[in-house]
């Protein structure tokens, strides 16, 4: 939970002083290159053929799509509390996709979960909207949490048996260029090197590396209904630090908003059993 909220907060400090696609492409291809490193060392086990396609498939949704939105809507001035509810709804997208993709059941309390939080989103974007209009911020968010989700399956359904570490080497490294192409584009210069740099460090040290690994284990022990349950505390936790560190109050949408998609996530992933052994993805460990 520290992992993310932290995420949010310095993502929201960053893109005000280094464009949002060129601080993503520097996160992923440092990501890339230390993960890789700790890959080869660790002598992980490489995916091939058509596992390795499916790997990067779902590499270009949870980490180009994901932070490219993310980045791109808060640079856009959508507040950092607003991006972490709007991506702690992923359990109830994540419900809603596998109950089609993957035939899983979703039952009463579930479907009263996946309406909270419906709910929660309207309070806390359609006060936004009112405001501003369905402006670019609003959408980059939604798309970021449509690559969340989206990717969180595919990983679970095409992706058994692959390393985490050569995994999330392959993800970062076919992302990279992606997100580097729309860098290319975008208007803006670094303001600050030394905070930006800093603020860099940490984005791939501790949110792409450490929290890539905890997501993906999360996913491999639980599925991925289960694994994003736990983002439903974020939100909370993000607007907490968001106050104090960027001067944004919540609003009293953001706040309805907050109780509404807490609730939300409790009862969309109610009754979630664990994966059984069988259907986890596998973690080769050295040796």
């Amino acid at each position: 939970m520290f992992v993310w909220t932290s995420g949010y907060v310095l993502g929201a400090l960053a893109v005000g002083v280094v464009p949002p696609y060129l601080l993503t492409a520097v996160r992923l291809t440092l990501g890339a290159v230390l993960m890789g490193a700790i890959a080869l060392v660790t002598r992980a086990r490489w995916p091939r053929g058509r596992l390795l396609l499916h790997v990067a498939v779902a590499g270009v949704l949870t980490q180009a799509v994901q932070f490219a939105g993310v980045y791109g809507g808060l640079q856009a001035g959508v507040p950092a509390a607003v991006t972490a509810l709007v991506m702690a709804l992923n359990p109830v997208l994540t419900a809603v996709l596998v109950t089609g993709l993957l035939g899983e059941r979703v039952g009463r309390r579930q479907l009263v979960g996946l309406a909270l939080g419906v709910l929660s989103v309207l309070a806390v974007l359609g006060e936004r909207v009112v405001e501003v209009g369905l402006d670019a911020g609003s959408l980059l968010t939604l798309i970021g949490l449509f690559g969340f989700a989206a990717g969180g399956i595919y990983q679970q359904r095409f992706c058994v048996g692959v390393d985490v570490r050569a995994a999330s080497t392959v993800q970062m490294a076919v992302s990279a260029p992606l997100v580097g192409v729309l860098a290319l584009f975008e208007a803006g210069t670094v303001q600050d090197w030394t905070g930006a740099g800093l603020i860099a460090l940490w984005l791939v040290l501790i949110n792409a590396l450490f929290g890539t690994a905890v997501y993906f284990e999360a996913v491999r022990r639980g599925g991925a209904r289960r694994a994003s349950s736990l983002f439903s505390v974020v939100p909370a936790m993000t607007a907490i630090a968001a106050w104090p560190v960027l001067g944004e109050v919540p609003s009293l949408g953001a706040a309805f908003g907050l109780v509404v998609g807490a609730a939300a996530c409790v009862l969309g992933t109610a009754d979630i059993r664990p994966v059984p052994r069988r259907d986890r993805v596998a973690t080769v460990h050295p040796g």
